[in-house]
């Protein structure tokens, strides 16, 4: 019976995966652990299998990598136990010596001979009822009682931990004054162990800078790892294609095409752009090609990882495919931008305009092809999608605009659209100038065309930019155009966003009664069309005419209600001053608080883009003086920076009052290391040594994280950590 081949060298994270195998163990007889080529299933199940040893001899190992054909899978079943393989079928054999057996059989490796497995497996489970079986493999195995454990990438800090130590055994000094090209070369590596391991190799000869420069699009530079492993892990290609050439020829078309798609997916796009159907999609899923993450909707999205992406596109362009499906991906991109659009007054419903945010990434590819190929499908794109980069990316999404503008000058309907989404985010960013320029053009265009919802969308942008200007008999005439077109349209939300704004428009003319008559009237109409964010402005404007007439506490209930739609909106812009409002209220009471929220209204904006008006701008500096003052300079900035960190989900919950119970998100990479450290029970100066740091370093990643997590001690670190499973 061959004994549990030796480690040779540090096992490295995994903490959570293996606390979650354990327990899947103690629930479940047969555990699979899947994931894609290089996720380190083998060294997690051996480094399992190893501690289980310790205190059991009954644990077995089952190495299916060097099986070439299915007819050799019982012997090898029968040489992990020790039996002498009497018939080609030794399965009733193994059977019966570990019938009374309660240990764990390993079986590493099975997807390329899961024909023969899946018999043998079904006959131990079924004959040996106290046995528990730990498979990999790069698919589930589709047998009764099965448990998956899929197995993702590295957490950040053990990606970079895994690195260093790999790097440093080649060369001592390798990564002296190289943090940030390594946490780099760690973060576009996804965290894939063996692709980091591929990397750490090449210190010998490259430094980490010029390692991440060669990564880009890249994946021969993965190569030269040790030569103790398979074969197939001798470089990341060997290993993608060792389990490409498992496919059938229909999902390694699917497979390829699929790399048309530079992050995160839908199946809808998956079929219309690359062909590839829900067949093909979840047999890649289960064979571990394809990834499903997570999506804000109920409908799943999938991705590919960026290095399987990347052999993919090789591919692609290999067999000249790439120039069809990028036409195609951009075509489908503007179908569905448009249809989402459909006759929303002012960008689409809610629901569209999210589904639209997690295409951000699509988007992009969609207009840069544009630019080369069809600037004026890129110009309806961008005119269509315009609340996305309003809410995502604005002065991104305005550079795209900008240029294509310059590359498509018919006046039609493309170029309308596209100079409204243009001036709707040069407004974001108080270029005033530039706004009214391409805002004035799209009216012009739209009326020539008669393009009356393009018209009215125009009129009531370039009505927001003059009040902003302060420019109020332009702003009203505009916006009072825009409610009239709105109205003939029947579309309710741009008659009561209309009148929001001319509300806002009478409150900075200090015409207080009129300007809480024409917001309460836009609120009464935004809730009859059911418009989440543009409720959550009015309510601001509202709430900014109780803060102008002294009534602090209807304000404080005013612009809370507002923070709180504006952030289920997913908005960044008017829910930042509704923040800034709160904390100049805030402020004499709890300077604390009211800091958080002035910097969370700076880290929401700072992360999209764009400019806040000027009298926000003044406000925010008010708050941030007047707290300094009563706080002191440290613990003031402490909070400021605890702010800064807070989303809008944050934001509204440090509102309301509840708890904010931050991710891990919420902490920077290195900061997220060292506290899983202290957790640990570490002390500052063996977490210095540790990670190759400062000790005064250390102490201030453990300062900091304190701050914004709201916690006060390091016990409460360790608790956080341990909490979310983190250690």
């Amino acid at each position: 019976m061959p004994a549990l081949p030796a480690s040779v060298d540090r096992f490295v994270g995994r903490g959570r995966e293996i606390a979650e195998v354990d327990q899947a163990l103690r629930r479940a007889r047969l555990v699979n652990v899947t994931g894609p080529g290089g996720a380190g299933k083998t060294r997690l199940a051996l480094e399992i299998a190893r501690r289980r040893a310790r205190k059991s001899s009954s644990v077995f190992l089952v190495d299916l990598s060097a099986i070439s054909e299915e007819h050799q899978v019982p012997a090898a079943f029968a040489d992990a136990v020790g039996v002498a393989a009497a018939s080609p079928d030794a399965v009733p054999d193994v059977v019966r010596v570990l019938a009374g057996t309660s240990g764990l059989l390993v079986v590493d490796n099975c997807e390329h001979v899961v024909e023969a497995v899946t018999p043998a497996l079904t006959a131990l489970l079924e004959g040996c009822p106290k046995l528990r079986v730990l498979a990999t493999s790069r698919q589930t195995l589709r047998i009764p009682g099965e448990t998956v454990c899929p197995l993702g990438a590295l957490f950040s800090d053990e990606a970079v931990r895994l690195f260093v130590e790999r790097a440093q055994a080649v060369r001592p000094d390798a990564l002296s004054g190289s943090e940030a090209a390594v946490e780099e070369i760690c973060s576009r590596l996804e965290g894939l162990p063996l692709a980091l391991e591929l990397a750490a190799a090449r210190v010998s000869v490259l430094s980490p800078t010029t390692i991440l420069s060669r990564l880009r699009g890249q994946i021969d530079v993965l190569e030269g790892g040790g030569r103790e492993g398979p074969a197939r892990h001798h470089s990341l290609r060997d290993t993608i294609e060792w389990s490409v050439d498992l496919l059938s020829r229909r999902e390694r078309e699917g497979f390829t095409r699929l790399a048309v798609f530079p992050g995160s997916f839908s199946l809808e796009a998956a079929a219309a752009v690359a062909g590839v159907d829900l067949d093909v999609l979840d047999s890649l899923v289960t064979k571990s090609l394809v990834s499903t993450v997570a999506a804000t909707g109920d409908e799943l999205r999938y991705r590919l990882l960026d290095t399987l992406r990347s052999y993919a596109r090789e591919r692609l362009l290999a067999g000249g495919q790439e120039d069809e499906l990028r036409e195609g991906h951009l075509r489908f991109f503007v179908t569905r931008a448009e249809a989402a659009h459909g006759s929303g007054a002012l960008g689409g419903c809610e629901s569209e305009v999210r589904a639209l945010c997690e295409e951000l990434d699509n988007l992009r590819l969609a207009l840069a092809w544009s630019v080369d190929h069809d600037p004026q499908a890129g110009l309806q794109l961008i005119g269509t999608t315009r609340e996305v980069w309003f809410r995502r990316a604005q002065t991104e999404g305005r550079a795209w605009a900008a240029r294509l503008l310059e590359l498509h000058c018919d006046p039609d309907r493309a170029r309308a659209l596209g100079l409204l989404g243009a001036g709707q985010l040069a407004v974001a960013d108080q270029d005033h100038t530039a706004a009214r320029s391409w805002l004035l053009e799209s009216i012009e265009v739209a009326d020539r065309l008669e393009e009356t919802e393009i018209l009215a969308a125009a009129c009531h942008r370039l009505g927001v930019s003059s009040m902003l200007s302060r420019d109020v008999e332009e702003a009203e005439r505009n916006l009072a155009r825009s409610v009239e077109l709105f109205g003939g349209l029947e579309q309710a939300q741009g008659v009561g966003r209309g009148l929001g704004i001319l509300g806002m428009v009478r409150l900075n003319r200090g015409d207080l009664p009129g300007a809480e008559q024409m917001l309460t009237e836009a609120l009464a109409t935004l809730r009859g069309c059911g418009d989440t964010w543009g409720q959550g402005q009015v309510l601001m404007g509202l709430g900014q005419a109780a803060k102008s007439a002294g009534e602090a506490a209807p304000a404080l209930d005013l612009l809370s209600q507002a923070v709180t739609l504006l952030a289920r909106a997913g908005d960044v812009t008017i829910l930042g001053v509704a923040l800034v409002s709160l904390a100049a209220l805030k402020t004499p009471e709890d300077p604390r608080r009211a800091l958080r929220l002035a910097g969370a209204a700076v880290g929401c904006r700072e992360r999209v883009g764009g400019r806040y008006p000027p009298a926000t701008r003044e406000e925010l500096e008010v708050v941030r003086s007047s707290c300094a003052e009563a706080l002191g300079a440290e613990v003031a900035e402490a909070e400021w920076e605890a702010g800064l960190a807070l989303n809008p989900a944050d934001s509204a919950a440090l509102v309301a009052g509840r708890p904010v119970r931050p991710e891990p998100s919420a902490l920077t990479a290195r900061q997220l290391e060292v506290a899983r450290l202290v957790a640990d029970g570490l002390t500052n100066a063996q977490i210095a040594r540790e990670l190759h740091l400062s000790e005064r370093t250390v102490e201030n990643h453990v300062f900091n994280s304190l701050t914004q997590l709201g916690l006060h001690n390091r016990v409460q670190l360790a608790t956080w950590v341990t909490e979310r499973g983190l250690r």
